[in-house]
């Protein structure tokens, strides 16, 4: 009897402090990646290419739930899952300059919005990945989900940044 009440009490202390914690997070990842910017431009914008450097699995999304998966530029997109959730990628703004952003829209109901900016450095090429969202289901564990979708987040998107600047420096030196 006395563990129930604990738990209770514990579960009651959480429950308020979510109130208070942030529903946001926002993850940034950079890499140098020794390789000309139209190489890694044409990785990272080519959604068809993701399967070969990303820690996401295309996979099938739920029955009903369709986007045209058009393979690169402006409302390309595609379904893919990982550790940090499932759900529909889609790009919406592309720049050969800039870098390219895209949203991702999850199976829980959120969004998530990313900016990949490339910045050639002669010869080599700076990529820096940002991911910005909100947790909002269920609402008083969506700070803890917060967390936890940041954590996630931060070590796919740094093994994407590795997995990209692997394949991108061996094809270059072919």
């Amino acid at each position: 009897m006395k563990t129930i009440k604990i738990l209770i009490v514990v579960a009651v202390i959480l429950a308020i402090a979510g109130i208070f914690l942030p529903q946001e997070y926002s993850v940034n990842r950079t890499l140098v990646i020794s390789a000309p910017i139209a190489a890694v431009q044409g990785h990272v914008e080519d959604m068809d290419n993701w399967d070969r450097w990303t820690v996401w699995d295309e996979a099938v999304p739920p029955s009903g739930d369709q986007l045209a998966q058009m393979e690169s530029g402006v409302g390309s997109g595609k379904y893919l899952s990982g550790i940090s959730g499932s759900g529909w990628f889609v790009i919406t703004y592309t720049s050969a300059i800039e870098g390219f952003e895209y949203t991702f829209y999850s199976d829980a109901g959120d969004k998530a919005l990313s900016l990949v900016t490339f910045v050639d450095q002669g010869g080599s090429v700076k990529v820096d990945w940002t991911v910005k969202g909100k947790v909002t289901k269920p609402p008083v564990l969506a700070p803890y989900l917060a967390i936890i979708k940041k954590i996630a987040l931060g070590y796919s998107l740094s093994q994407n940044l590795k997995n990209l600047k692997t394949l991108v420096e061996q094809e270059d030196r072919k």
